[in-house]
């Protein structure tokens, strides 16, 4: 995601909350539990709320996330939570971030009221959730099994399933991130870079257009997908001969190693996707889906993003601060890589535990999906939609809405046209919770 979307995005969160203030509180509770630090969000008037909304991000800050505040204004619990490996994505290890969960969960589940607990599950948050709750639903067995690169290699405690997952633009999972990021078109020999012309994403004759939307063949896709998952797979086979070495007393190091991958980190992605938001794999439904449209109605249709193309990414994916994740082995394996032929739909999802994709399928609890509808997930949580067993599911596309739930501003042929995208996504999200839970 670009940074200034990001940007703007807080901004206008920011002016949303202030607009807030008369029902939700503007100073959460802050409390410790375990290595987890938890924001409480209380309603600031009306009923007690009976049930609570618990919200994480792998590595990022999400004590003053926007859902939180949000639902609380809409009578529900807000609790916001950061793991253990907040800000510190090298020392990831993904498993582990269940026993952070579970902190979170039973100390929401102990407040005066609380009798229903939903998670939920956005961007690097929907692996987190999904993983809890398809390991409290299965078994610890589900996290051990041999495909897996890494699995639950610890004591892990009993966990309580969530009464319900909502997946606001959920992505299908680091791994899956992280090879549809990598530029292979690029190679360091004797540190410096060379170009491989015929995968270069950012060259006029491949179809870039640096000034507004590319077009990529759908030949110069193709060799390009299987060549980011070549160069993920050779990363990986190096890693895991590495870890072989290791644990026979023949690497440097007994426990761990740095690995570093260029050219693929997220704000310098190189995913086709961000600079021809035309890709239908990405950008658009597979079959007609419910779209809450600005002015808070909902139509049927076959729907596309209003994504527009990333302009800067030729320019941040040759960077070290934007391009490149320096990790470590253990991060690397438990979250940053998965096995796979080609990066479209040639990812073995379960080669990861964190794997949205994965996990999805082994959950049955009541399942709701919004995507956002100026973003490049809406295929993706389609394919979510389409997987999990729930029998009780639902599916709706946010318009205009970026990843962060704001307006997509570069998105709009008139100004404010996408102005609800917040109010329209957490009005659903409370009717729909309040509809399965009553008090």
């Amino acid at each position: 995601m670009r940074l200034s979307h990001l940007l703007g995005a807080c901004s206008l969160a920011a002016a949303m909350v202030a607009a807030a203030t008369a029902h939700a509180q503007n100073r959460p509770e802050f409390v410790q539990a375990g290595r987890t630090s938890i924001a409480i969000h209380k309603p600031a008037s009306g009923p007690a709320p009976h049930i609570a909304i618990l919200v994480t991000h792998r590595t990022a800050n999400n004590l003053n996330n926007i859902a939180c505040r949000e639902m609380a204004s809409r009578g529900f619990l807000g609790v916001c939570f950061n793991t253990r490996f907040v800000n510190n994505e090298a020392a990831v290890k993904s498993e582990e971030i269940m026993l952070d969960v579970k902190a979170a969960f039973d100390y929401a589940k102990s407040q005066p009221g609380i009798t229903k607990v939903s998670r939920l599950g956005h961007s690097g948050g929907s692996p987190v959730m999904s993983l809890y709750q398809a390991v409290a639903e299965n078994g610890i067995a589900y996290c051990r099994t041999p495909e897996r690169l890494t699995t639950c290699d610890f004591d892990v405690p009993a966990l309580t399933p969530a009464d319900g997952l909502i997946y606001p633009d959920a992505h299908p999972g680091n791994p899956a991130q992280g090879v549809r990021g990598i530029n292979p078109s690029l190679v360091v020999e004797n540190r410096k870079i060379r170009v491989i012309p015929e995968l270069d994403p950012f060259s006029p004759a491949n179809g870039y257009n640096p000034k507004g939307p590319s077009k990529y063949s759908k030949e110069f896709q193709t060799r390009y997908y299987a060549a980011q998952s070549k160069v993920m797979t050779d990363q990986l086979n190096h890693v895991l001969g590495a870890k072989a070495r290791m644990a026979k007393g023949e690497y440097l190091y007994p426990d761990d190693d740095v690995v570093l991958v260029p050219f693929s980190d997220q704000e310098g992605s190189a995913g086709l996707m961000l600079m021809d938001p035309s890709i239908p794999e990405f950008i658009r439904t597979k079959s007609p889906r419910k779209l809450i449209k600005n002015d808070g109605s909902i139509v049927t249709e076959i729907v596309h993003s209003a994504a527009v193309p990333e302009l800067n990414q030729q320019k941040a994916n040759r960077e070290f601060d934007n391009g490149t994740k320096l990790l470590t082995f253990t991060s690397y394996l438990s979250a940053n890589a998965t096995r796979s032929t080609n990066s479209l739909d040639g990812i073995e999802d379960c080669s990861s535990n964190t794997s949205t994709i994965c996990n999805v399928q082994s959950i049955k609890a009541p399942t709701l999906i919004a995507a956002m509808g100026g973003w490049r997930f809406i295929r993706d949580q389609e394919r979510m939609y389409e997987l999990s067993p729930a029998t009780d599911k639902d599916y709706i596309v946010i318009e205009g809405a970026e990843h962060n739930y704001t307006p997509c501003k570069p998105c709009e042929k008139t100004p404010g046209q996408y102005g609800n995208s917040v109010k329209n996504l957490f009005d659903y999200m409370a009717k729909w919770a309040n509809e399965r839970f009553p008090k």
